[in-house]
């Protein structure tokens, strides 16, 4: 898999750093779909693939669900994750309509 982004977040208290990564779609063998796939390391530790018609759909909604899981998890919320030493605010990727309670940042 080809990886086609990557976001290096900032634990805070820490030197450690969380690596987001959203890889290119691929075409699901025999069928007229498309996966993406992004991971969250540790201490997410959180891997999803997300389904579409076509891969620029699975794109955007792989990018969507990540920045979900990254806006809505409990270590943004208490503002233990951030990015170039800032927390609690906006982590460069914007926030879907679904998670602007959390995160107004939108798409």
């Amino acid at each position: 898999m080809a990886v086609t982004g990557e976001l290096v977040l900032d634990w805070a208290h820490s030197d450690q750093k969380v690596v987001a990564r959203l890889f290119a779609p691929e075409q699901v063998a025999g069928r007229n779909e498309w996966t993406c796939r992004f991971e969250i390391g540790e201490p997410f530790d959180y891997a999803a693939g997300i389904h579409g018609e076509t891969s620029m759909q699975a794109l955007a909604l792989a990018l969507s669900a990540l920045s979900v899981t990254l806006y809505c998890s409990e270590e943004y919320r208490t503002g233990t994750l951030g990015i170039f030493g800032e927390f609690g605010g906006y982590l460069s990727i914007p926030a879907p309509q679904v998670a602007l309670d959390e995160a107004p940042y939108p798409f």
